[in-house]
């Protein structure tokens, strides 16, 4: 059993570390800055990756043509983001905002981790995306339910928020974590 000091030393020590470990952590403004910038890059590229599809409009239109379609840019987005996040763990956004994902350990992620992180994250941010776009067509759809699309990535950044890790939920949920880039690897030095 340790003395009152040593207690009291601990528990200075534990304070500490945990500031250290949200200094490893982006802020959530940091992070939401990042899903614009990486919105425009993923239009651009599943634009390029459409263009040997524009040739066959027609099929594309409806039908199993049109679901064969839809699961080619999934794999496309899955690819681009796997990818990424196995070979260094930093999209273009997250360069720019320097921070990178890691899994629990503050490793690299594997394909496997990648890939349940993308299929998470899809849960959350797919519903805004396609909600974003049927801003454009008012007439097909109602805006309230519209709005409502925006919610499941409203509760993923709300939980950063009051995590104690201060991590999205789709990131506490697949087992990996956004770090600052820079803070990382001063520590590893």
């Amino acid at each position: 059993m340790g003395s009152p000091d040593s207690s009291k030393t601990e528990s200075v020590a534990m304070v500490s570390s945990e500031k250290n470990a949200a200094a490893f952590v982006p802020s959530i403004l940091r992070r939401v800055a990042t899903i614009p910038y990486e919105g425009l890059l993923l239009l651009a590229l599943l634009l390029i990756a459409s263009f040997p599809i524009a040739g066959l409009k027609g099929y594309t239109l409806d039908g199993i043509p049109h679901l064969i379609y839809q699961l080619y840019l999934l794999l496309i987005t899955a690819g681009y983001f796997g990818w990424l996040w196995t070979h260094g763990g930093q999209t273009l956004p997250m360069k720019t905002w320097r921070f990178k994902v890691v899994n629990r350990n503050g490793n690299s992620l594997t394909v496997a981790e990648a890939l349940k992180r993308f299929a998470i994250a899809i849960l959350f941010f797919g519903p805004a995306a396609a909600g974003l776009v049927l801003l454009f067509f008012p007439a097909r759809v109602n805006l309230a339910v519209t709005m409502w699309m925006f919610l499941p990535m409203v509760a993923t950044i709300w939980w950063a928020k009051f995590d104690h890790e201060r991590q999205f939920l789709h990131d506490h949920l697949s087992g990996t974590m956004l770090v600052n880039a820079l803070a990382e690897t001063m520590a590893k030095q």
